[in-house]
């Protein structure tokens, strides 16, 4: 092992040394905070004193050579909780308070609506000493904060409102499918009872109620919705507050806007209607599978 060698392994070992001392010190400091409140002040700043002194000790001959980031981590955590640990004692056994820190400074700065910090300067400097710093620290020290711009929110493009267009003759009653044909057959149901009632309101609930099956019920529901949408019948409230279905005039369906119907009916409200109108047999009859 040559002498370049020795030398760094000794530098190495050295500054190993230190780091050690220095997590030490800190839990020191960190032992003195914990007793603030049962030392007296006194007690309190010779132990950060002596701490002071130590980490001073420590550094001596070497602050060329500390360039290790943990070493100065630790040196710049033991300076920080030494500056704390102080204020804590100031307060804890003083009068001293914030406030009458900040009145003092006005007064000594702010005279005749004049700012003359130099006077604060002037006293400070009377207990300063020169700090040097490692090259390696110079990009944290007496950086200008970034300025937080807030993003805008982008604005919020308007949506076209599009007039909704409904074909003027629907052709949904003349497809062949097996549904289209169910609606169909129901027409012709409700117009057949709506000419033997004299062209009187058929009950809703009465129309549309199977006694024995619950689901009939429901699919004579949704059928009867394709109808009102299509302006083929009309819903209306009677004057018992159900609601009742009428025939639109085939020459009037043209002059009538579109519609939806909406009903919630579940079976023990069925089971009501059923015996309100003391129903036995369904009015509406199910489309036969020879007329599909």
């Amino acid at each position: 092992m040559d002498s370049s060698q020795s030398q760094s392994q000794n530098e190495g070992l050295a500054r190993d040394a230190r780091i050690l001392c220095l997590q030490n010190l800190i839990d020191k400091n960190i032992e003195i905070e914990q007793q603030i409140e049962d030392n007296t002040f006194g007690q309190s700043i010779a132990a950060i004193e002596e701490i002071i002194r130590t980490a001073n000790d420590i550094s001596e001959g070497h602050d060329a050579l500390r360039t290790n980031s943990t070493e100065l981590v630790l040196d710049t955590e033991l300076l920080r909780r030494n500056h704390e640990v102080v204020g804590k004692a100031i307060q804890h056994n003083t009068n001293f308070t914030d406030r009458m820190l900040v009145t003092a400074i006005n007064d000594l700065v702010f005279k005749e609506n004049e700012e003359d910090w130099d006077a604060v300067c002037s006293l400070a400097i009377q207990f300063g000493s020169p700090l040097f710093t490692n090259d390696s620290m110079l990009p944290f020290i007496d950086v200008t904060p970034k300025e937080v711009v807030q993003k805008q929110r982008a604005p919020r493009k308007q949506k076209s409102q599009v007039t909704e267009k409904r074909p003027e003759k629907s052709d949904q009653l003349e497809r062949k499918d097996e549904g289209a044909a169910s609606v169909t057959h129901m027409m012709k149901q409700i117009r057949q009872i709506y000419r033997e009632g004299n062209q009187e309101p058929i009950p809703y609930f009465k129309l549309i109620c199977h006694p024995d099956n619950f689901m009939e019920t429901v699919q004579n529901a949704l059928q009867l919705s394709f109808l009102v949408k299509e302006n083929y019948i009309s819903i209306e409230n009677g004057e018992d507050g159900l609601p009742l279905v009428r025939v639109v005039n085939s020459r009037s369906v043209e002059e009538n806007e579109p519609a939806q119907a909406i009903c919630s009916i579940d079976v023990s409200f069925c089971e009501k209607m059923v015996d309100h109108y003391n129903i036995r047999e369904p009015m509406l009859k199910r489309l036969p599978v020879s007329e599909s």
